[in-house]
């Protein structure tokens, strides 16, 4: 007689639920103020922020040696070409019902040469130190003009952050937006500028003279514009247009000082039920000491290395 097979109970495991269980318990104990860590978060701890600190420096100066090939704080990748900056200038020109600007060769060829005369006699400015114009070089490719423009930008990483960095200022804008330019010719370059790795952008803006030359002097009106080097920069236009050129790794560091402070603000609600050691001296405020430590590295990475000027 044949025994009644028992049923297999279905096997099942406690190991996920364990591990999902263990790794929910790691981060609260990393990030929220609780009793399990005496409301003291570990992130911010003194060995939470110096792991912190090491993973952010060690990120700089890695991404700095892959792009660069050297240890340099203001390390860097540019992405920024010809076609995304007339896209994005016309983009700019277009929104606010303005012709978009056409690309011409010979503009092309002085913004290159200006930017190589920058480079090669190190200097950051419309007018170099032997007191040529920005107009020199217009002249020296025969660009016969009735009124003509320049802007300078370096180390922005992409072409739509150097148009924006331009738009924030009032002088650069106005040569973006004016309506009497037609044409425009851009030069990337990159090379040393007093002493660090720059990648310097250089546009010209013009509309061809229609007047007949006469004795090889044109007869029509000369009309120049070129927006000042550091126009409008203020502290906090300044800030604001290093941000602009920040780094992907200056980012994502940015990112995680923000979520340090965050911890921080957080721990200092629960001050008062600290371990009596700590309400009884500096320690009690250690979460508002923590968030001001985060707020003022994060204007030094911005200040570091952001870099990006107009």
């Amino acid at each position: 007689m044949k025994q009644p097979q028992k049923q297999k109970r279905p096997v099942t495991s406690k190991k996920k639920p364990a591990a999902k269980a263990g790794l929910s318990h790691h981060v609260k104990q990393t990030l929220v103020p609780r009793k399990g860590n005496q409301f003291r978060p570990h992130l911010v701890r003194p060995s939470g922020l110096t792991l912190v600190l090491a993973l952010i420096v060690i990120a700089q100066f890695t991404y700095s040696f892959a792009t660069t090939g050297g240890i340099q704080v203001l390390g860097r990748i540019s992405d920024v070409d010809t076609p995304g900056l007339l896209q994005k200038t016309n983009d700019q020109r277009v929104e606010e019902g303005l012709a978009p600007l056409v690309t011409n060769d010979q503009l092309n060829k002085a913004a290159y040469l200006k930017a190589q005369d920058m480079i090669q006699n190190n200097y950051w400015a419309h007018t170099s130190p032997n007191g040529t114009t920005p107009w020199k070089w217009l002249a020296d490719v025969d660009y016969n003009y009735s009124v003509a423009g320049e802007n300078l930008a370096k180390n922005y990483p992409t072409s739509a952050a150097t148009v924006e960095a331009w738009m924030n200022s009032p002088s650069h804008r106005d040569n973006i937006m004016n309506s009497s330019y037609t044409q425009v010719g851009f030069a990337t370059i990159d090379g040393t500028l007093e002493g660090r790795p720059t990648s310097l952008v250089v546009a010209f803006y013009g509309t061809p003279s229609t007047a007949t030359a006469v004795n090889g002097e044109t007869t029509s009106a000369q009309v120049f514009a070129a927006a000042p080097i550091g126009s409008g920069s203020t502290p906090v236009g300044y800030f604001a247009s290093a941000a602009q050129s920040l780094s992907p790794v200056s980012i994502i560091a940015l990112g995680i000082l923000a979520i340090v402070a965050i911890v921080a603000v957080a721990a200092h609600q629960y001050r008062q039920k600290l371990p009596m050691g700590w309400r009884k001296s500096w320690k009690l405020h250690h979460g508002l000491y923590t968030f001001g430590g985060m707020i003022v590295l994060g204007i030094l990475i911005v200040l570091a290395t952001g870099g990006g000027q107009i």
